[in-house]
């Protein structure tokens, strides 16, 4: 394997399972939250424009949205916390993520850039919003781990871990985003509540595995910074 590849894709994959079997109810619960979250608010954000235009953008709609994205980013914390502790081998420490509220804190800054450069790049083209997942997405490790005081210099990290691997993580990153497309198998039975439910059930597990595989990856990553 190469530099810019540090850990095959395989092993990342092995590691995602073998952790998330090893910590099924702390990361489903987990990620049910961050979805629970996110769901709410959209579903405040559809309510908000009932009885208008269907494809109308109103600003209710639009915070809505937005805040839901930036909160579930938020609580996203202990799902991160717990990723990296299965990546570790480690049974998942409930109780960590909540013994301090700087985390969360520091999370919620991560969150609110990672979106603004997300939703800002899907505005203007595709590639940008890339670039925020590439640049902002190990941001969260960085927090759960308490790698870097706050969430600007948590923010820094990330960049880092991926400089000069840009292109790596992008493939990296498509070979998973096809993985958890696997959720969607029930879809293509048409959408009702039962393909509904299986669809959600299915996505905890393929992104709790994600969450996983990329904390093995952000591992090996803070080793070889730390090295530099």
């Amino acid at each position: 394997m190469n530099e810019q590849f540090p850990l095959p894709i395989s092993a990342m994959l092995r590691g995602g399972i073998a952790g998330y079997v090893k910590n099924l109810v702390p990361l489903t619960a987990a990620a049910a939250v961050t979805f629970s979250v996110s769901g709410l608010f959209g579903y405040w954000a559809q309510a908000s424009r009932a009885g208008g235009a269907e494809n109308e953008l109103t600003a209710s709609y639009v915070a809505l949205y937005l805040i839901g994205l930036v909160l579930a980013g938020t609580v996203s914390l202990p799902w991160f916390a717990y990723a990296l502790d299965a990546a570790r081998g480690y049974s998942a420490d409930i109780a960590a993520p909540w013994r301090s509220g700087r985390m969360f804190a520091a999370q919620f800054v991560c969150s609110v850039f990672f979106w603004a450069g997300f939703l800002l790049g899907a505005m203007l083209f595709a590639i940008p919003s890339i670039l925020a997942v590439l640049f902002y997405g190990f941001s969260g490790y960085v927090v759960a781990d308490r790698a870097a005081k706050g969430g600007l210099r948590a923010l820094g990290t990330s960049v880092r871990l991926g400089t000069k691997r840009r292109i790596a993580l992008f493939a990296i990153m498509a070979l998973f985003a096809a993985f958890n497309l696997l959720a969607a198998i029930p879809m293509g039975y048409g959408v009702s509540l039962v393909t509904v439910v299986l669809t959600l059930a299915l996505l905890t597990v393929t992104a709790s595995i994600t969450l996983v595989s990329w904390a093995c990856l952000y591992d090996v990553l803070t080793e070889r910074l730390g090295d530099q």
